[in-house]
């Protein structure tokens, strides 16, 4: 079997045991505590390997720091895209290949193929690096808004919906829904419960681009995850969410949710600057 389609069967055996084992959302709380750019899948990577991880970097990365990696580490490999560029002699015209572009040189007997391929990196945790002598201390600042009460989150997320938010009795189990044109929650709920529902529904509202009929599960796992990065972000529990739904779809279909894994993280990262953009516009008013 080939290195490449070994490694993506380990990373499939790798999220199905976090999703069987109730650690999905351990592992979205991962996602801030790295605070690096990592893919979702590159997260996914060092979770698996370091459930414990906070802050990981590569060996360069940790000397511009000012830190050294101590011997004998836990070494957690992660995979970064590398651009690659070859030719070879072809006779005649070929069709182009995938997600490969070709291109012809004059003499018609030379294809220049471009692609990207993947290079496994070695990376390591903040415990597993140690200050070196003469070197200061960098202090990690988390920028999160200092938000006293779910009620101002909640406030902004009302200044950023295009749709009204209604509060409406006897929904029943519903909490809530996004109807088009409008947003409803249960007017049961307490203030926490009517912002996370409301971070929910607005997700599907600004960012749920799937056919709810046909793709209902997707939508679900999708504005899930999102919600519960954006809520976590702003130090928001969401314990509301049914993250029992996601784990029963999940791991039936993992394929198809490594690929919307990384729409997530980028969704997340996008809804969270409207709301800091939002929450900084509405200062500025008031000052």
């Amino acid at each position: 079997m080939p290195k490449n389609k070994v490694n993506y069967e380990k990373l499939l055996e790798g999220i199905q045991s976090v999703i069987e084992r109730g650690e999905y959302p351990k592992f979205l709380k991962l996602i801030k505590k790295i605070r690096n750019n990592y893919s979702f899948l590159n997260t996914l990577l060092v979770y698996v390997q370091n459930p414990n991880a906070t802050i990981v970097k590569g060996f360069c990365d940790w000397n511009k720091l000012g830190r050294g990696v101590k011997k004998n580490p836990k070494t957690i490999y992660i995979y970064v895209p590398v651009r690659y560029k070859k030719e070879k002699n072809i006779e005649g015209q070929q069709n182009i290949n995938g997600k490969e572009e070709k291109e012809q040189k004059d003499n018609n007997k030379i294809e220049v193929i471009e692609g990207i391929s993947y290079r496994k990196v070695a990376v390591y945790d903040i415990g597993d690096t140690y200050l070196k002598k003469g070197e200061k201390r960098i202090p990690f600042i988390d920028d999160n808004i200092n938000t006293d009460t779910t009620q101002d989150l909640y406030n902004t997320l009302i200044n950023i919906s295009p749709v009204p938010i209604v509060l409406e009795e006897n929904l029943g189990n519903t909490k809530g829904y996004y109807d088009k044109d409008k947003i409803v929650l249960s007017k049961e709920l307490s203030q926490d419960g009517k912002t996370a529902v409301l971070i929910h529904e607005l997700c599907h509202c600004l960012y749920d681009n799937f056919d709810y009929k046909i793709d209902r599960d997707k939508s679900e796992i999708f504005v899930e995850s999102v919600a519960f990065l954006v809520a976590d972000y702003f130090n928001f529990d969401t314990s509301i969410c049914s993250f029992g739904y996601i784990t029963n779809w999940a791991k039936n279909d993992i394929k198809s949710f490594l690929k919307i894994s990384n729409e997530i993280k980028k969704t997340a990262n996008e809804y969270i600057e409207l709301i800091k953009d939002n929450k900084f516009k509405q200062e500025k008013i008031i000052a």
